[in-house]
């Protein structure tokens, strides 16, 4: 093995690229200077601060909204659930309100007259009976004589 088949040979261009320098092929260019790397590192930097600082201002606009993290998330559906938790607790306390009641006073009057509204019975029970009634054929006959037609 001959210590010649390590060698490489570059050339060094005027804007610090380096080509391999083989003899009978094309150029090829395989990197560049350190020089050129901390120019073009220091370039990126600045568009990135520029690019944060224009995200930045579209924010602040409203253009864009910031994602929400996992985080943020989360505390708004737990806030979202403990507001069902309280209407449901309130509309459970209201209902055991009312059970107390009717278990004390018995059904109020207005219950009362909502149910015989809907079957077509005036407060007192009696009265006449509409259409829409759903008495049975025998409390029809009991309550109103037939018609002689």
């Amino acid at each position: 093995m001959a210590y010649g088949d390590n060698i490489f040979t570059a050339i060094i261009d005027e804007n610090g690229v380096i080509y391999e320098a083989s003899t009978g092929r094309k150029r090829q260019a395989v990197g560049i200077d350190a020089q050129k790397e901390q120019e073009y590192q220091q370039t990126i930097a600045e568009m990135q601060e520029r690019l944060d600082n224009y995200y930045a201002k579209l924010v602040d606009l409203g253009v864009i909204q910031v994602p929400k993290t996992a985080e943020e998330i989360a505390l708004e559906q737990a806030a979202q659930q403990a507001e069902i938790n309280r209407q449901l607790l309130e509309a459970i306390g209201g209902l055991q309100f009312q059970i107390k009641e009717m278990q004390t006073n018995g059904p109020s009057r207005n219950g009362d007259e909502s149910r015989n509204e809907q079957y077509g019975q005036d407060s007192s029970g009696a009265g006449e009976i509409t259409p829409g009634s759903k008495r049975s054929n025998s409390t029809r006959k009991k309550n109103n004589p037939p018609d002689n037609e």
